[in-house]
C-alpha cells in the first residue's frame, strides 16, 4: 500500500541544518512539527534523516566505552541513544514523540532500557556467557549479549533475523539497530523489511533490503560480504572523514581500524545463513495436511444448507441481511479450474458476504502457517455500478467473538492482488496475468511477536500451477500487519459490485496441501 502523502509537486528536500538540530534536540514544537510533515511527504526525505540518523550514532558511539547497561545520565539522554529513539518513532508511528516529549529524561532513558526490542527464536548447541540461562523465546532488551560457542538466532521486532556464530559479543541497542564488538553474524531481512544497520568498531552496515555478513576480529579489524543484494557501508574509523561505499550481491570489504578500507575478491568465511527455528524444521519434514476442504459436489440437486467438505462445523450462511442483493446459490463451475479436473458446482455470491465455520479455529497466537487455496472468476469484469466502482471478490479469516477481527486476501476492480486487514490494506504493483478465471494460492503467517505477513500467488486457466511452493510471489505484505489474539474461526467470501463464482476451497499446512490435495490424508 502506498501511503506517502505527496501530491504531483514534490516536497523540497528537508534542511540539512534542520536535521542537525533536530539531533541535537534544539528544535521548537512548531519546527518539529514541519519537520514531521516533510518526512511523511517525501520517501527521499524519511531516507536523508535515516541516513542521519544513523551516521551520528555510529560516530558518537564510537567516541563511548562499552556498556553492558545504559544507565540514565544526568541532565538527559546521551545523544546516540536520543537519536536511536527517535528515529525508531518517526520512521514508525509519527506524531507519538511529540505526545511524549514532556517526559523526564530520566523516565524516557528508563522505558528504552526496558523495552522488549527482541527474541532468541533458535538456539544451536548454544553456551552463553550469563548469569541466567537464554532459552528459546527468551525476549531481549537493550544490552549486551556474549555467546561463547554455538549459533543462536535473534528475531528483532523491526523484522530482522540475525544468525549470531560464537564466540562473539553483541549488543543489541534497538529493534532496527545492533553493534557488532567480535565474532560473526548474518543478517536476513526479509521482504518488506527494511531500515536495519549493524554497526562494527569501524562501520555502519545499512541494509538495503538484503542479506550480509559481517566478522569483526579481536584486533578491530572488521570485513562486510554481501550474500543477496546491497548494503551501504559507512566507515567510521575516521572521524574526520566519512567513507560511504554501496556493495552488491558477491562483494567484499576489509575495514582497517585506521580508516582505511580495501574490497577483495571473495570472502574465505563460513557465513550461517540457516534462519530456521526448530518449528520451521518440524513444519518442513511434516506430512502434507488439510485442515477443511470444501471442492464443491457434483450433484446439482444437492439440497440447502450446503454441507458438503470437511473440517466444517456448519454450513455456508449468508452474512447479510434481506431480498436478493444478499443472496447466493450454487451453480456449473465451469468455467473455473478444478484442480483434479472434474466437474462440479461453484458458489455463486452476487453482493454480500457467506460464511463457514471452522471446526478447528486458527490461534493466531502460536506462530503457524496456513495456505490457503481457492477457484474464482470474475462474472463480468468491466461491469461499473453507479458510482464506477468495479466488482471486487475477497477471502477471509473471521472471528466469531469479533467480527471486526479479520485477515484476508482480495481482487481488486483492477484485477490486482490485495492483503486486507482492519488496519488498512495493501495491493500489488502489478496486475494479476489475464483477467478470466483464476486459482490462487495465498499463504497466512501468523507471528504474535512481529506480526502477520500474507503472500499470494494466481494462476489463470493457460498457466501450469507448480507442484512446490514458488520463490517468488505476485505479493507479499511488506508492512507489520497487525497482532491478532482471538481465534479465527470462520472462512468468509465476499463479492462486491458484480456476482462472482468461488469453487474448491483448501486450507492445508503446505503448498502441496492445497495445491495437489488429491494426494493428502486429511
Amino acid at each position: 500500500m502506498n501511503s506517502d502523502r505527496q501530491g504531483p509537486d514534490r516536497t523540497a528536500p528537508v534542511e540539512p541544518e534542520c536535521l542537525h538540530r533536530f539531533l541535537l534536540g534544539q528544535l521548537e514544537p512548531d519546527e518539529f512539527g514541519q519537520l514531521q510533515e516533510e518526512l511523511l511527504a517525501s520517501p527521499e526525505n524519511r531516507a536523508r534523516y535515516l541516513r542521519a540518523v544513523r551516521l551520528d550514532a555510529a560516530l558518537n558511539d564510537e567516541a563511548s566505552p562499552i556498556r553492558e547497561t545504559h544507565a540514565p545520565m544526568k541532565g538527559g539522554m546521551d545523544r546516540t541513544r536520543a537519536a536511536i529513539a527517535a528515529a525508531v518513532v518517526l520512521l514508525s508511528v509519527l506524531g507519538i514523540w511529540a505526545a511524549n516529549r514532556q517526559k523526564t529524561p530520566d523516565s524516557a532513558t528508563a522505558s528504552i532500557v526496558l523495552e522488549e526490542i527482541a527474541t532468541i527464536a533458535d538456539s544451536r548447541e548454544c553456551r552463553w556467557k550469563a548469569k541466567s540461562p537464554l532459552p528459546v523465546e527468551k525476549r531481549l532488551t537493550a544490552g549486551m549479549l556474549e555467546l561463547e560457542s554455538g549459533v543462536a538466532l535473534i528475531e528483532f521486532d523491526g523484522g530482522a533475523k540475525l544468525a549470531l556464530q560464537g564466540p562473539a559479543r553483541l549488543e543489541l541497542i534497538s529493534s532496527k539497530l545492533a553493534r557488532l564488538h567480535q565474532g560473526n553474524a548474518t543478517v536476513r531481512c526479509e521482504d518488506g523489511v527494511y531500515s536495519f544497520s549493524l554497526q562494527t568498531p569501524t562501520s555502519t552496515v545499512i541494509d538495503l533490503g538484503t542479506e550480509f555478513g559481517v566478522a569483526v576480529e579481536s584486533s578491530g579489524v572488521s570485513e562486510v560480504h554481501v550474500l543477496d543484494g546491497e548494503v551501504e557501508v559507512a566507515g567510521t574509523a575516521d572521524k574526520e572523514q566519512q567513507n560511504t561505499s554501496f556493495l552488491s550481491v558477491g562483494e567484499t570489504m576489509i575495514l582497517e581500524k585506521n580508516g582505511e578500507n580495501q574490497r577483495v575478491d571473495a570472502s574465505t568465511r563460513k557465513w550461517i545463513r540457516d534462519y530456521s527455528t526448530q518449528a520451521d524444521r518440524e513444519a518442513r519434514v511434516a506430512a502434507p495436511r488439510i485442515l477443511a476442504r470444501d471442492p464443491f459436489p457434483t450433484d446439482l440437486q444437492v439440497e440447502k444448507p450446503f454441507s458438503c467438505g470437511n473440517g466444517w462445523s456448519g454450513a455456508w450462511r449468508l452474512s447479510s441481511n434481506g431480498g436478493k442483493k444478499g443472496e447466493f446459490h450454487f451453480s456449473t463451475l465451469e468455467p473455473l479450474r478444478k484442480l483434479d479436473r472434474h466437474d462440479g458446482l461453484s458458489l455463486m455470491l452476487g453482493w454480500g458476504e457467506a460464511r463457514r465455520p471452522l471446526a478447528q479455529p486458527i490461534l493466531p497466537t502460536h506462530p503457524q502457517t496456513v495456505y490457503l487455496g481457492l477457484s474464482l472468476h470474475r462474472m463480468d469484469s468491466i461491469q461499473r455500478d453507479k458510482n464506477g466502482k468495479l466488482s471486487e471478490a475477497a477471502i477471509f479469516f473471521r472471528s466469531s467473538k469479533d467480527p471486526s477481527t479479520m485477515l484476508g486476501v482480495a481482487l481488486s476492480g483492477l484485477n490486482r492482488w490485495v492483503v486486507r486487514e482492519p488496519g488498512g490494506w495493501e495491493r500489488s504493483d502489478q496486475p494479476t496475468v489475464g483477467s478470466g478465471p483464476f486459482y490462487m494460492v495465498a499463504k497466512f503467517e501468523f507471528n504474535p511477536r512481529l506480526g502477520n505477513k500474507v503472500s499470494i500467488a494466481g494462476f489463470d486457466l493457460n498457466q501450469p500451477i507448480p507442484s512446490d511452493e514458488p520463490d517468488v510471489w505476485d505479493l507479499v505484505s511488506q508492512r507489520q500487519l497487525a497482532r491478532i489474539s482471538v481465534p479465527l474461526d470462520v472462512v468468509a467470501l465476499q463479492a462486491r459490485q458484480t456476482p462472482f463464482k468461488f469453487g474448491e476451497v483448501t486450507l492445508g499446512n503446505s503448498w502441496k496441501s492445497v495445491v495437489v490435495p488429491s494426494s493428502v490424508s486429511h
